[in-house]
């Protein structure tokens, strides 16, 4: 679902499909590029280095990222666990046809993840481990996962994203970008939940409107009672009583 709507969105499509500050980047470079300095401005404390290599852009380039990124951040707190840079860049016509990069959409990862999300397995599976456990190995933008977060902090609110610990991979770094800066954003990886601690967010667990269901009792195994074979004459009265009809 690319929200065409939106204003920021737009925004976003218009900069990066026709730049004035980078005219000779390919929209495939710039958003590239753009990829690579906005995940090394989040993860600067954890990498440095990476950080340090954004003094190759000039003043204006770097301006103009940061112009790119406040836009972003506009469109994510208007659309949370939206999968905004999935949309973007399929949107941009970026994707390797080769290596089969046709994302999910957004619908239809919603309602995979409402498929697999059940209350009272993810509770009794946080009693039992004190997590939930979530992988995409082959997670593009990472629009699985964020589905998975929407339909969770739909039902448990932040106290179940609070529980979530989502792992992906992919054989795109552009993806892996994707998706660390969607969950960065989002607020859905350790990052997020440190920050999540330190501002005081409510974390603690919302309360049920009706009375947790009792699991079911595992059903008996089945009792298997076998026939008495039966002699020649029998099997032979009994295919002539068959002939019969």
């Amino acid at each position: 679902m690319f929200t065409r709507e939106n204003t920021h969105i737009k925004e976003l499509l218009k900069s990066f499909q026709s730049n004035k500050i980078f005219p000779h980047k390919h929209s495939y470079d710039l958003y590239r590029d753009w990829l690579h300095a906005v995940w090394s401005f989040l993860n600067m404390l954890q990498e440095p280095d990476k950080f340090k290599e954004l003094d190759r852009y000039t003043k204006e380039e770097g301006a103009e990222f940061g112009r790119l990124f406040s836009i972003y951040t506009a469109a994510v707190e208007e659309l949370p666990f939206q999968d905004i840079l999935g949309d973007l860049f399929m949107e941009l016509d970026v994707k390797s046809v080769r290596a089969g990069q046709f994302f999910t959409p957004w619908h239809v990862a919603e309602m995979m993840a409402l498929m697999n999300f059940d209350r009272d397995s993810f509770e009794d599976t946080v009693d039992d481990k004190g997590v939930i456990d979530v992988c995409d190995p082959c997670v593009g933008s990472g629009v699985m996962l964020l589905a998975f977060a929407k339909v969770v902090d739909d039902d448990l609110g932040r106290w179940g994203l609070h529980k979530l610990r989502l792992y992906g991979q992919d054989i795109d770094e552009r993806c892996v970008l994707m998706c660390r800066i969607q969950l960065r954003m989002n607020g859905l990886d350790s990052f997020g939940r440190m920050a999540a601690l330190l501002s005081g967010v409510d974390c603690s667990k919302p309360s049920r409107d009706k009375p947790r269901k009792k699991r079911p009792k595992p059903l008996p195994e089945p009792v298997v009672v076998q026939a008495k074979p039966k002699n020649k004459e029998e099997v032979q009265a009994t295919l002539k009583q068959m002939e019969l009809f």
